[in-house]
């Protein structure tokens, strides 16, 4: 029992650091499960998210797909970006629809709720060895 409240303490901790400067790269290590709650959605059914092996990925970085069915994925990201003050970094229309940006923890955890949003994944380096 001491040991779980201890981690919860820490995870606790650790979520308040990340939200107070708006960045998970400053604030101190946690395992996963500690991380994921740092994203939970706050409605009824939010959003699926992927995150991302901690070896690879960017820090901040999350990728938002929509539903298959949003028609003007390009206007939804505008009014997003608005709703939530961030800058996208990649817009996709066709084979994917969505969008690539940097995400305060808090924004991911909007986002989540937000209509048309299929998923969200943390962005990651991936390399090919053949």
């Amino acid at each position: 029992m001491r040991r779980t409240l201890t981690r919860t303490l820490f995870a606790l901790i650790a979520a308040a650091a990340a939200c107070s400067n708006g960045s998970l790269t400053d604030a101190a290590p946690v395992d996963e499960t500690s991380r994921a709650a740092l994203f939970a959605g706050s409605c009824a059914s939010p959003a699926p998210l992927h995150l991302a092996p901690a070896e690879s990925r960017v820090p901040d970085a999350f990728i938002v797909v929509y539903q298959d069915g949003l028609t003007d994925p390009n206007a939804r990201t505008s009014e997003l970006a608005a709703k939530y003050d961030f800058t996208t970094r990649y817009r996709w229309e066709h084979a994917l629809k969505g969008f690539a940006a940097d995400l305060r923890p808090a924004t991911v955890r909007a986002l989540r709720c937000e209509a048309g949003v299929k998923y969200i994944e943390e962005d990651a380096v991936v390399s090919i060895e053949g």
